[in-house]
């Protein structure tokens, strides 16, 4: 057990506390919810006891919510860069410095190592808070801006006109967007979205987090540039922006669903 508290307070020890809410409660729901339908019956089995009847979707959000509360042993405050990684505009992660601190990869590398290899070592609130935190944060490794900048702290520093509210870009894929393309409640988004084919499934699961993260690094630049053309200090974005990146907002939702249910399978089945 001291080796386990060693193991993860090396890597949360010294936290910043930069805000870092990823797709807004309802976007988690979605990821969630889709991982859900893909749990092999043994996975359910086993996160429905450690979480008491309780869903995955239904804690979801629960690491945002608890980020600023200190009464977890280790301190849930600290967790708070585990949320994100940055990358500047020409660098990888791999090439990019790391944040001290750790970060939404090495973090959830850690967890995955301890919920497999060690799983039998960790007390049953060890498990639980780990699970919880692995189901959040997958979806953060998805959302693009949680792959944005150092230099703009994640488009936190990019300022945009949203429907002619001034807003941030980080803010924009906070929530806003996916309010702003559908009106759906959680369960609507995982109802249209998860029908894809098993072969897409299995292909979309390949790789590990670096891979997957790395993928929204590109989806991240995609948005920078987007933002950039326009030529504008403070570009106005509206329907056209929702019309162009809806896609990507549903595919980044979808794949993360579906790999949160294959991270969470090779736990658990």
């Amino acid at each position: 057990m001291k080796r386990l508290a060693i193991t993860l307070m090396s890597i949360i020890m010294l936290m910043d506390f930069t805000s870092a809410y990823a797709w807004g409660p309802k976007g988690h729901d979605v990821v969630a919810a889709i991982a859900e339908q893909h749990l092999t019956p043994k996975a359910k089995r086993k996160i429905n006891k450690l979480l008491e009847g309780k869903s995955i979707v239904y804690y979801s959000s629960w690491m945002d919510n608890i980020q600023n509360s200190p009464y977890w042993e280790y301190g849930y405050n600290k967790t708070k860069t585990w949320h994100y990684a940055n990358v500047d505009k020409g660098l990888t992660y791999e090439t990019m410095p790391k944040n001290e601190n750790g970060d939404v990869v090495n973090g959830l590398e850690m967890l995955t190592k301890e919920m497999t290899e060690n799983y039998k070592e960790l007390t049953d609130s060890m498990k639980v808070d780990y699970l919880k935190m692995i189901v959040h944060m997958v979806g953060d490794l998805h959302c693009p801006m949680h792959a944005g900048r150092l230099s703009d702290r994640g488009g936190n520093n990019t300022r945009v006109m949203w429907f002619r509210n001034e807003t941030s870009l980080h803010s924009v894929w906070d929530s806003k967007m996916i309010d702003s393309a559908r009106q759906w409640s959680y369960s609507e988004w995982c109802e249209q979205l998860d029908r894809k084919s098993r072969k897409y499934r299995k292909e979309i699961v390949k790789g590990d987090y670096e891979d997957w993260f790395m993928k929204t690094v590109e989806e991240a630049a995609k948005l920078y540039d987007y933002v950039e053309s326009t030529g504008e200090i403070v570009p106005s974005l509206s329907y056209q922006f929702v019309y162009d990146f809806t896609p990507l907002l549903e595919e980044q939702l979808l794949n993360a669903g579906y790999r949160l249910a294959y991270v969470l399978n090779e736990i658990f089945d």
